[in-house]
């Protein structure tokens, strides 16, 4: 109950953070202090970030978050491999450092929990790699991306993880997509 209650409080302080249009390494150090302030002891990972859709420029800081995957247009995916801090609560010193991407029309962006990647006895970066392919199929071939709905995709990426008895954790999925028209900038 405490930790939901906590949750809640940072959920919001990340929101009046974000809407003084800071950039993410100050919403994330904002985030942290307040989280040491409000209840020692207790810990939260958040990944953080800013896209612009105009541009699809994205920036990002992490607090020991897993990391993004990017789905290309050609159907390539990767771990936006991107440095990060430790998780909010721990060290009022801590920093977050901020990455930058540009994220290309027709691209996905996935942001996700450790609950829907991690399994007892399995290692984290294997479920890392498992969602990475499955995002790729997910999504389908390059030429129908654009017609696939993201909720579409976020139902298949969750479908296996939402039934499993195995998976202790919160489950969440974020996707976003930066799409164009036929004859139009995205």
């Amino acid at each position: 109950m405490q930790a939901a209650a906590t949750m809640g409080q940072l959920r919001s302080a990340v929101r009046a953070f974000a809407l003084g249009d800071r950039p993410p390494d100050e919403v994330m150090s904002g985030t942290n202090h307040l989280l040491i302030d409000l209840d020692p002891g207790q810990f939260a990972s958040c990944c953080y970030l800013r896209l612009d859709p105009a541009s699809g420029l994205v920036r990002v800081a992490r607090a020991g978050h897993p990391p993004p995957l990017i789905r290309t247009p050609d159907g390539r995916t990767r771990v936006w491999d991107i440095p990060g801090g430790v998780v909010l609560g721990v060290d009022p010193h801590a920093q977050y450092p901020v990455a930058e991407l540009r994220l290309e029309p027709d691209s996905i962006l996935a942001l996700y929990t450790d609950g829907l990647v991690e399994r007892p006895g399995v290692d984290i970066d294997d479920g890392i790699a498992a969602l990475r392919v499955a995002l790729a199929k997910a999504a389908g071939p390059a030429a129908r991306t654009g017609g696939r709905s993201l909720a579409g995709v976020a139902d298949r990426l969750t479908t296996a993880a939402r039934h499993a008895a195995d998976r202790p954790d919160d489950i969440a999925l974020l996707l976003a997509a930066r799409r164009t028209k036929p004859g139009r900038h995205p």
